[in-house]
Order: structure tokens, then C-alpha cells, then sequence
């Protein structure tokens, strides 16, 4: 009886009921839609690097850039429990009479495996056969090149032109990385697995091998292969082991993540501010019937009881629809987070946690926000109520005062993210006399800027001060949070492109095959080079708590690092920090440093090819080389630690009158095949600002869906004050005020809940933007505060334009509402 006593009451103001439960089922289907996003990418991230780099556990690899094949064929001979797979890759062209495409186009990396259907390769085939001796091309590669299984391919070789069938397409993998279209092919090559047999006749490459992958079987010791490999390598001159680490250091996920979590939540906690607003209407609609039903013997305890009833109908109604709705947008979310981290695994979504959380609170955070308007509903005096006295509220709003004061302090001293919560609830609470004051300053624009309709525009809003300064909050913390975020993309822009073009070391870094004799001079001999300088990296293990991670270490030259610039030292000149670095101590990036924990002064272990020795870190830099993650020392040290004899990336300085891709072009015309990668510090900040600028667009697009929201929060309350003064409306008419004006009226009271939540939004933003910038840090570079006026703007006109909108349903609802049905309206 009671619940139907709800269903009916839900459904008297139908617009109403459909636009609040509006705003719980976008609230509910954000809140599902980023915990199950974020928890399937926590589960596949580590699942990614075990697919992408840690397919082998142990490596045997050369001091030169090629050594001897027995090292393989002693390892299948004499390794227990373990498979090896020796690889050889070789850089050339395709071979292909299609027009309009350039040379630089062609560039394909060729990798031979002694086998091809191994753990150690794990190819995921989607047709054909790996053991069928031809060539592998992963999926993606296949369909821009329109291949098929028994099509063939043409490779212009060391032998003149080869020809080899497709035996089999896979499934995308980072062995086979290539471009995702025909124009990236300029920056990036294609990659084609064979035989290693068929490579090593076409390169004349005979007994030669560039490295062995040894995976042990499942259950058996790596304790055990460990000590079994090294023993191998010390037979076999050149050769050196390298264990294999799958960790990596991801920046900015958690940060990241965090920023998901706070604006997928924004949408259900602003939907609570929706719920609190027509409840606390609604009850207030119905004073006069909460009366009558105390006469006739209804307790409080019923009253609350039936509007309880109400919402929990329409809390589990928007939480069903919600979690649908929510299940599509998390998988959406989900490609769009995994392209952005460059996740290729295929993972089953992460469903039970999202659905728990965000069920609950579609149920719950609803009741929360009803609270108040039940109680309000027990509590009618039936004498007040037939009497139609108005309550005062000034007691409660100066109480709100004292601890939206502290909330708001309080958000100075924490050092996360997390400070947005309490300042946004200071905010809340602190919001009706912020919004007064904002109106105190409209009233004169209005007045004289609007003329009538302004005039009483302003008057209206002065009606019920904290319905409209609670449905104007919800629109104000919604761009507090786009400014913030916006601001925060856009001062990490800013960063990364000055760190990117004082650390990257030139304007292009060239990875060749393998560098002969004379390269250099051939390099610093084209068009356009001013300088250029070869140097050698890898990445090593070092220990950390037990465990064994990956750093990137470049070997770094005295002579050459002050033109080349691959750090920001401080206040100390490049040259001078290496030529100080004794034999035994490295230089840390930041990232590094970090992640490593330690205090300069203290050692890391380095796995070298003497095994486990430790270097005392001697001083901290700023770089972006390798995304802002590596360590330097001297070149001389590097080679004697790390066994490498040569070196294939080259340093190029250009003119100002060569573009970057002139200098790519000049480069591969005179190398050709031998140029396997090819990057400038503006393909870096074109890289970030794409992660970046796909990250930040996340967030800001759940913002939207929460000022969606908000726009729901006005157009109700419009409405609502709307049938409350449709007779007053009505007489206006009667006195001569046209439809037009009336629709003008409401427009600028709707305008002016944008006002207010752009300009108080706006300075929130602001003030989080000053706290964020005093700790925020990503891959450890901090942030200066400053903020950007076109961004403050395009928040104040985006907040004006949703107030806007909102407002002209009402308007319109009100301008065609009949006279005499008005002067009727009870």
C-alpha cells in the first residue's frame, strides 16, 4: 500500500521524477564505468609487460653486434627445463611497385627465430601456420597491406630481391610493433618474422646471431637456470647473460587513476545535490497534505516511511538502468584507457567491484541526500502548514559557516589529490553566502544592463535563497573541477616541452642496425647537419628490495654532452658533472631517483657483466630521454661495466633552415635499411601531449556527464519556481507583460545561476590549481602555479551556455502556458 502510495506520488511531476532519476542513472553509470575501467587496467598492466617484454627470463647477448651461434646450439644442448630461441634481425626495404609511396615507407625490420612456435614467442595466430616457413605479420599489418595467408612479400636483400609467402598473421604484439597507418610508416618501420635460416641466407649472415631468449618450463628453478646460463655464456667469448625484469616505471598512472576516480564520483555526489533539491521541493509542495494525513491519523514515522518509499524507487530504478548503461560506457572507457597506456592484452573486464560500489551508491548516497527532506516531511506542524507560515533558515545557514570555514583551510595542509573533497564540501557548505555576494554584485548589471525582465530576474532569485544557491553549486563545483584538470593539462604541456627540448640531446636521435667506421663523418657531411656524435645505452638490472627492476643507461661523453645536452644539471655545466663521476658512480634522472628512494651519496646494484656491483649515486638531474626514466655515466666506465664494444644511436644537430623531416629523409637516402628508428624531441612532445591531452579529455568528459547533471538541477529548479509563481506569472500577463518578456525573465534567472557558478567555479579552480601546484608531480617534475585566462574563460562560457540551456525549457513551459489556465493554478 505504502509503495503504491509512492509510485503515485513519484509520477505527479513527471518532468521532474524523470530528470532526477536522470541524474542517478548517469551518476551510477560513471561511478561503474571508471571503477571497472581502472580495476581491468591495474589487472592488465602487469599481464601487458609480462606479454611484451617478459616473454624470455634470461637473455645471452654479445659485446659485439653479432657473436657466434654455437652459444644457441650449446644452450638447447646443455640448458634443463628450458627452451631457447636464437634471434637475428636485420633492417631493409620492401619491395613494392605501388606508387606514391616513398622509400622512408618501406623501412621493415626483419627478425629470424631459430623457431617461431615457442613460450618464448608466443604468437597468437589467426590463421595459418607458424612452422610453415614463411614470413609471420601480426593482424594490423596484414590489412593495411590487404595480405592474406599464400600472398606473398618482396624484401630487397643483401642477394637482390627476395620473395617469401605470408604463412601466418597474429595477433598484434610488440615484437612485431608497426605503424597504424601508411603516413606513420615515415616515423615508424614494419616488422616481419622468419626463419632465422632464411635470414641468415639472405644477410649472409651464416652461424651469426644477435641474441638467445631462454624461458624456463613451468615449476622449474630459475635460481637454477640462472646459474646454469651464466655458466654458458663464460664458455663462449663475446657473450654475456642479462636476466630480464617486466618492471616498469608507468608515469602518472595513479595520478591518473585518482583523477578518474574523483570525476567519476562527481556525477553521483552531484546527483545527490538534484535529489536533496526536488525532495526538499516536493515536500515543501506538500505540507499542506502531510497536514491533512496527520489529522486523519497518520504517524511521522509513515510520512517518512512513504517518502522514503519514493526514494527507493527511484534509486533502484536509475541503479538497474545505471549499471546497464554503465557496463557499455566502462567498456568504452576501457579501449580508450588501454590506448592511452598502450595496453594490447586482451583482458576480461573487472565487473564485481565497480557493480558492488556503484550499486551501493545509487542506493545509498540517494538516501543520504533525502535525509533532511524526510525528516522535514515527519516533522510538519499541521497548524504551520494550514497557516502557510514561512519557515526561517538564517540559524542554519550561520552555523554552515564554522565548519565549511575548516573544510576549506583544512585542504591547505594535505598533499594529494584528495584535498578536493574537503575543499569542495567547504565549498558546499560555504556556498549560500558566496552566492549571495555574487548576487548582490548582478543585481545593479541586471537591473541596468536588463532593464525590466532583469529587474525581476534578480528579485526571483532572492525567493528562496538556498534552493537556488544548492542548484547553482552543483553547476560551480563542475567547472571548478574542469579548471582544474584543464590547468593541469595544460602546465604539464608547458613543462614537458621545455624539459623535452633541453634534454633530448639534438634535434635528432638515430638508432641504426649496427654504426661502421666512417658513419660519422658521413652523418656530419649532409645537407644541413652542424654536428653530430654517437652514443651507447642499454638497460641493465638493478636490485631494489629484492626485486629486480629495468633503468635505462646511457653512456655519456665530457667531451661532447655540453652540445648534446641529454640532462638538466642545475646550476652545473653538463661537462663538468661527468668528468667529475669516478668509475664507480652514476647519474640518476628524477624518475629514477625516485623510484629508486634512496639519498644521494647511497649506492644502487647494477647487474653488470662481472655480475652484482654497486655505484654510489652521485647527483640528480632532470630528463626526458626515455619518457624521464634512465641513468648516466661516463662512456668509458659504460663500456667496461656493461661489456657493450659499439654503439648504434647518433646524435644530429641541424640548421634553422632544415625541417625535421628533410633531416629523417637525408638520413635514411644515405643509410637506407641500416636506420632502424628515427626521433626528434617534437615527436616526444607530440607523443606526451596526445597521452596527456587523451588523458585529461577522459576526466573532462566525465566532468561533462556531472554538469550534465547540474544542468537537470536547473532546469528543475526553474521549473519549479516556475509552477510556484504561475498564477503571479499569470497576472503579469493580465497586466500587460508579453509572452516575450515572461521567456526573457526566466532565461536570465537560469543565466544567472551560470553567473554565479562560473565565477565562484572559476576562482575554486584557481585556488585548487594554487594547492595542487605546491606537491602535484609527474614522472618528478613539479609545476609552477599559473594559470591560463583562455581556460578560465572557456569554463566561465561553457558554465554560462549549460545555464543557458537548461533555462529554456521552463521558458518556454512558461511563456505558452495559457492565461486562464494560470489565473486557475492552484
Amino acid at each position: 500500500m505504502m509503495m503504491q502510495i509512492a509510485w503515485r506520488n513519484l509520477f505527479r511531476r513527471k518532468r521532474r521524477t524523470y530528470l532526477t532519476l536522470l541524474s542517478v542513472i548517469i551518476g551510477v553509470a560513471a561511478a561503474f564505468a571508471v571503477i571497472a575501467a581502472v580495476n581491468t587496467t591495474e589487472k592488465a598492466i602487469p599481464i601487458f609487460l609480462k606479454e611484451a617484454f617478459g616473454k624470455s627470463d634470461y637473455n645471452i647477448l654479445g659485446t659485439e653486434a653479432y657473436f657466434s651461434e654455437d652459444a644457441y646450439q650449446a644452450a638447447r644442448q646443455q640448458l634443463e627445463n628450458a627452451t631457447a630461441v636464437a634471434v637475428l634481425k636485420e633492417n631493409t626495404k620492401f619491395h613494392l611497385e605501388q606508387e606514391g609511396i616513398a622509400a622512408i615507407q618501406k623501412r621493415v625490420v626483419l627478425t629470424g627465430y631459430s623457431q617461431l612456435d615457442t613460450p618464448v614467442t608466443d604468437f597468437k595466430v589467426i590463421d595459418g601456420d607458424l612452422n610453415a616457413g614463411g614470413a609471420v605479420v601480426t593482424d594490423q599489418t596484414a590489412r593495411l597491406m590487404k595480405l592474406e595467408v599464400g600472398q606473398t612479400l618482396s624484401f630487397e636483400t643483401d642477394q637482390g630481391i627476395r620473395t617469401v609467402p605470408v604463412t601466418a598473421i597474429v595477433k598484434y604484439t610488440l615484437d612485431l610493433m608497426g605503424p597504424r597507418n601508411w603516413f606513420m610508416a615515415k616515423y615508424h618501420h614494419w616488422s616481419v618474422a622468419l626463419p632465422l635460416t632464411t635470414l641468415q641466407e639472405w644477410f649472409d649472415k651464416s652461424g651469426r646471431i644477435q641474441g638467445v631468449l631462454i624461458k624456463a618450463a613451468p615449476g622449474a628453478s630459475l635460481e637454477e637456470l640462472e646459474r646454469q646460463v651464466d655458466a654458458l655464456t663464460k664458455q663462449h667469448e663475446g657473450a654475456y647473460m642479462q636476466p630480464v625484469s617486466i618492471y616498469f616505471h608507468v608515469s602518472m598512472k595513479d595520478s591518473f587513476f585518482l583523477a578518474l576516480y574523483l570525476a567519476g564520483f562527481l556525477g553521483i555526489a552531484l546527483s545527490a545535490f538534484v535529489i536533496f533539491n526536488s525532495l526538499y521541493v516536493s515536500v515543501n509542495e506538500r505540507k499542506k497534505e502531510f497536514a491533512a494525513l496527520k489529522t486523519i491519523g497518520y504517524t511521522p514515522g509513515q510520512l517518512q516511511r512513504m517518502v522514503f518509499g519514493e526514494v527507493l524507487l527511484f534509486s533502484v530504478i536509475g541503479t538497474l538502468i545505471g549499471l546497464i548503461i554503465g557496463y557499455g560506457f566502462a567498456i568504452v572507457l576501457k579501449e580508450l584507457v588501454f590506448m592511452i597506456f598502450g595496453i594490447y592484452s586482451e583482458v576480461e573486464m573487472e565487473l564485481w567491484k565497480g557493480l558492488l560500489v556503484s550499486a551501493a551508491a545509487g542506493l545509498i548516497i540517494p538516501a543520504i541526500a533525502a535525509w533532511l527532506p524526510i525528516r522535514k516531511a515527519g516533522s510538519v506542524s499541521v497548524i504551520a502548514a494550514l497557516r502557510d507560515n514561512p519557515e526561517s533558515r538564517r540559524s542554519a545557514s550561520v552555523v554552515r559557516l564554522i565548519p565549511g570555514a575548516a573544510l576549506v583551510i583544512s585542504a591547505f595542509f594535505i598533499k594529494s589529490l584528495l584535498l578536493v573533497v574537503p575543499l569542495l564540501v567547504g565549498v558546499s557548505l560555504l556556498y549560500p553566502h558566496l552566492f549571495a555576494a555574487v548576487g548582490y554584485i548582478l543585481r545593479p548589471v541586471y537591473r541596468y544592463g536588463f532593464g525590466f525582465t532583469g529587474e525581476l530576474a534578480a528579485r526571483n532569485l532572492r525567493r528562496n535563497r538556498t534552493r537556488t544557491a544548492m542548484t547553482s553549486l552543483v553547476l560551480s563545483l563542475g567547472i571548478a573541477m574542469i579548471v582544474l584538470m584543464s590547468s593541469l593539462n595544460w602546465a604539464m604541456l608547458q613543462t614537458y616541452e621545455r624539459i623535452i627540448y633541453s634534454s633530448y640531446g639534438g634535434n635528432l636521435d638515430v638508432m641504426f642496425h649496427h654504426i661502421e667506421a666512417d658513419d660519422l663523418e658521413k652523418i656530419r657531411g649532409l645537407e644541413g647537419v652542424t654536428d653530430a656524435v654517437t652514443y651507447a645505452h642499454t638497460s641493465v638490472i638493478w636490485m631494489f628490495e629484492g626485486q629486480k627492476r629495468k633503468l635505462p643507461v646511457f653512456g655519456v661523453g665530457a667531451d661532447w654532452i655540453d652540445r648534446f645536452p641529454l640532462f638538466e644539471p642545475g646550476d652545473r655545466e653538463h661537462g663538468e658533472l661527468i668528468r667529475e663521476l669516478r668509475s664507480d658512480e652514476i647519474i640518476l634522472d628524477r624518475v629514477s631517483y625516485g623510484v629508486w628512494g634512496g639519498q644521494i651519496g647511497e649506492t644502487i646494484t647494477l647487474q653488470t657483466v662481472d655480475g652484482l656491483k654497486t655505484f654510489k649515486v652521485a647527483a640528480v638531474v632532470d630528463s626526458m630521454k626515455n619518457n624521464g626514466y634512465g641513468a648516466f655515466m661516463k662512456d668509458t666506465d659504460f663500456q667496461t661495466h656493461f661489456g657493450m664494444k659499439y654503439v648504434r644511436n647518433a646524435l644530429i644537430l641541424k640548421d634553422a633552415d632544415t625541417s625535421p623531416l628533410q633531416l629523417r629523409e637525408r638520413v635514411f637516402d644515405t643509410f637506407g635499411e641500416r636506420v632502424e628508428e628515427m626521433w626528434g624531441p617534437e615527436d616526444w612532445v607530440t607523443v606526451i601531449n596526445l597521452q596527456n591531452t587523451g588523458s585529461f579529455s577522459i576526466i573532462n568528459g566525465l566532468i561533462v556527464l556531472a554538469l550534465i547533471v547540474s544542468g537537470i538541477g536547473i532546469s528543475n529548479t526553474l521549473m519549479v519556481g516556475m509552477m510556484e509563481r504561475i498564477r503571479e506569472l499569470g497576472m503579469m500577463r493580465a497586466v500587460g507583460v508579453t509572452r516575450k518578456q515572461i521567456l526573457r525573465m526566466i532565461r536570465r534567472e537560469g543565466l544567472a545561476f551560470g553567473w554565479a557558478a562560473s565565477i565562484i567555479g572559476c576562482a575554486v579552480g584557481v585556488l585548487l590549481i594554487f594547492l595542487t601546484s605546491s606537491f602535484l608531480q609527474m614522472n618528478m617534475l613539479t609545476f609552477k602555479f599559473e594559470v591560463s585566462w583562455e581556460i578560465i574563460l572557456a569554463c566561465g562560457v561553457f558554465g554560462l551556455a549549460i545555464s543557458w540551456f537548461a533555462s529554456l525549457p521552463p521558458a518556454r513551459r512558461a511563456a505558452k502556458t495559457p492565461l486562464g489556465e494560470a489565473l486557475r493554478y492552484e
